[in-house]
């Protein structure tokens, strides 16, 4: 019987993993399909000197099929790698153009493309820039190539489009619909008098994704498209509720018959906008918010009110979703450009501390260095130096060592599988298929593991040797793979690296500079004069920056290390929902400075208070200088707006905890 037992769970076990096998093999078939589908097609359409296009491409349609997009984005992006295949011709045609362009494209696509929070987005254009070089072509081919890209740039677009019909639904607010049931089993249990922290934390971590999506649909004039519009709203909604539950309602005061029963209709209020919110109409949704908000109040005012923001918040979101065009920008969201109107301001912007900067000036040293090398010593396929060197060479020096070491392992481990395969299969069908099965096994392996680069040398070798004795061609591969695998070890050290560390370091430092900034945003609302775009990015940008840290502090810190970051963290955050709820209050109630003069002292003292926090922190400095106390103080007119003035008190006191626990860390003791 026993024996029966253990047969049967190692028979599931082995079931199980199967299906996951099975299933990793469906999620990267169209891939596999995509590529082999252009390599045959164009190797056999526009020659072999063409089939260096199919990586990239490849890759183009990787990197999308898992993205919403339009048919004018694609467009853009074709239109990026074909101005990169026609720079790399010019970079192929003397050694003075070869050392400009690969200084010149490289930096202006990692500097326009990319920042902290997308590090990787230069990669499939500066791959294509890099891999059409490799193989340089004669003036009367140039026609063949732009043929075989837009041949290529018609497949792709066919199959995206084809993809996401049958693989792959559009997004439907899928985050937006779990936080609105989160939000409800929260409400659920606090009408039972209880609190789970592991609610909270989903909704947190939800946030967080939220703020990737809307960072993710930004372009150079506008902070969101529509779709990352109505995610941005709901992530508010979601941080305000947060900061409901955790700041202002007490479990124990929530058991009241009137108030739990206020919960309760209100749970059933959430349940229905996760289940039948759309994109068509959502009049019923927005109706039965506002009968909820007519015949239902919380005897506690200050509750009642946050919750009618809340409430007010959510409608207006399920209006603006509204919408057949998720990719539709409006002038609203328009991104600030009074950051970079003064020369002083626009130099800033290329300043070596900057993360794309830093990273664009090493990417651009390094592959003017490997080219011009190649250039000048006509070394027999020497461009496998500058190819290496582009895939070796990350953003971080620890995830750029990572991939020389797997570069490394990979290329010894595939050349010698390679020498036994070709002299198997000798022919040319031979190598076909050796390059059809490395494909297959090339996309299904993760990406980070050395067995990728196994792979893709075999590829490679497959294709090579084709045309070059075997022997040759090993020995030519670890000479190129050498010489790369040193230039970018020499690159990580002293071009001016980036380490996971220093980055840190300065995501701190920015999350306290962006408190001040914030507050610097409310008091220009006091005269309406603040940038309701520049506002809307920093709240983004300030939980990325939160998710960074907490990421390095999971990966990268001890516990007692842990303990500080630990607690700024978490009043950073409740900082952060206070001044977006102020923010909301006075512009619904078009506070003016001239009305209220004392909520502009307020303000000011908070601004200076922060600019002390963020000096001290960066030059160990700091010392306590804020006392909020716990008087309580009204506000003008708003005298008896009890929750303006809560929030008011809760804000100070946040700064005030901030100030009060940053000298116990300094940037020394990291």
């Amino acid at each position: 019987m026993m024996i029966s037992a253990s047969r049967r769970e190692r028979t599931m076990t082995d079931n199980g993993k199967m299906a996951q096998v099975l299933k990793r093999w469906r999620s990267v078939f169209p891939t596999i399909f995509v590529s082999l589908f252009l390599f045959f097609t164009i190797f056999f359409l526009f020659g072999s000197k063409q089939v260096i296009l199919v990586s990239f491409l490849t890759l183009f349609f990787k990197t999308k099929s898992t993205q919403d997009f339009t048919f004018r984005e694609l467009i853009q992006a074709y239109g990026r790698i074909l101005l990169a295949g026609l720079a790399a011709y010019g970079a192929t045609l003397n050694l003075p153009l070869c050392i400009l362009l690969n200084l010149l494209v490289p930096f202006l696509l990692v500097y326009l493309l990319t920042d902290k929070f997308t590090p990787k987005a230069y990669f499939v254009y500066g791959m294509a820039f890099v891999f059409l070089q490799l193989l340089p072509i004669p003036a009367k081919l140039l026609p063949v190539r732009i043929g075989a890209l837009l041949y290529a740039f018609c497949f792709l677009t066919a199959v995206l489009y084809l993809h996401r019909k049958i693989f792959r639904k559009k997004r439907h607010y899928g985050t937006v619909r779990r936080g609105m049931a989160n939000m409800a089993l929260q409400l659920e249990k606090l009408s039972e008098g209880r609190r789970d922290q592991r609610d909270m934390a989903d909704l947190v971590q939800m946030m967080y994704h939220m703020n990737q999506v809307i960072y993710a649909s930004r372009n150079y004039r506008y902070l969101a498209d529509r779709y990352g519009k109505i995610n941005y709203y709901f992530m508010i909604v979601f941080q305000r509720f947060r900061y409901y539950m955790t700041e202002l309602s007490e479990p124990k005061k929530c058991t009241a018959f009137k108030v739990q029963r206020y919960h309760r209709q209100l749970a059933r209020v959430f349940r229905d906008v996760e289940q039948q919110m759309n994109e068509a109409d959502n009049q019923e949704l927005i109706t039965e918010i506002h009968h909820f908000q007519s015949h239902e109040r919380l005897e506690d005012e200050k509750l009642n009110q946050a919750m009618e923001f809340i409430l007010g918040l959510i409608g207006f979101a399920l209006k603006e979703a509204v919408s057949t065009d998720k990719a539709n920008r409006e002038r609203e969201w328009r991104r600030s450009r009074g950051r970079t109107g003064s020369p002083k301001a626009f130099f800033r912007n290329f300043h070596p501390d900057r993360f794309q900067v830093r990273f664009a000036l090493r990417l651009s040293v390094v592959l003017c260095i490997s080219f011009a090398f190649c250039r000048i010593t006509s070394l027999e396929h020497g461009y496998w130096f500058p190819m290496s060197a582009f895939l070796m060479l990350m953003p971080y020096s620890e995830e750029s060592m990572l991939k020389l070491n797997n570069r490394i392992i990979g290329t010894v481990t595939g050349l010698f599988i390679t020498f036994f395969l070709t002299e198997i299969f000798k022919t040319f069908w031979g190598h076909i298929g050796i390059i059809v099965v490395m494909t297959c096994l090339m996309y299904y392996v993760p990406v980070t593991s050395w067995t990728m680069p196994m792979y893709s040398t075999c590829y490679g070798m497959a294709l090579t040797t084709l045309s070059l004795d075997t022997g040759h061609a090993i020995a030519l591969r670890i000479v190129c793979v050498g010489l790369a695998a040193v230039t970018v070890w020499l690159a990580n050290r002293f071009i001016l690296p980036i380490t996971a560390k220093s980055e840190f370091l300065k995501s701190v430092n920015d999350l306290l500079d962006i408190d001040e900034k914030l507050v610097g945003e409310l008091q220009k609302s006091l005269y309406d004069e603040e940038d309701r775009s520049l506002l809307r990015e920093y709240m983004m940008v300030s939980n990325l920056l939160s998710e960074e840290i907490r990421n390095y502090m999971k990966e990268n810190m001890g516990e007692n290390e842990k303990q500080f970051y630990s607690r700024l963290l978490p009043i950073n955050r409740r900082l952060l929902s206070e001044i977006e709820q102020i923010h909301a209050y006075l512009k619904k109630y078009k506070v003016s400075s001239r009305e209220n003069p004392a909520i502009e002292e307020l303000l000011g003292n908070m601004e200076q208070a922060l600019k002390r926090i963020r000096r001290g922190f960066t030059k160990n400095e700091l010392n306590s200088f804020l006392t909020a106390g716990s008087e309580f103080r009204a506000y003008g007119k708003l005298e008896e707006e009890i929750y303006f003035n809560t929030l008011a008190l809760n804000c100070m006191n946040s700064v005030a905890r901030i100030s009060e626990i940053l000298p116990e860390k300094s940037p020394n003791n990291i």
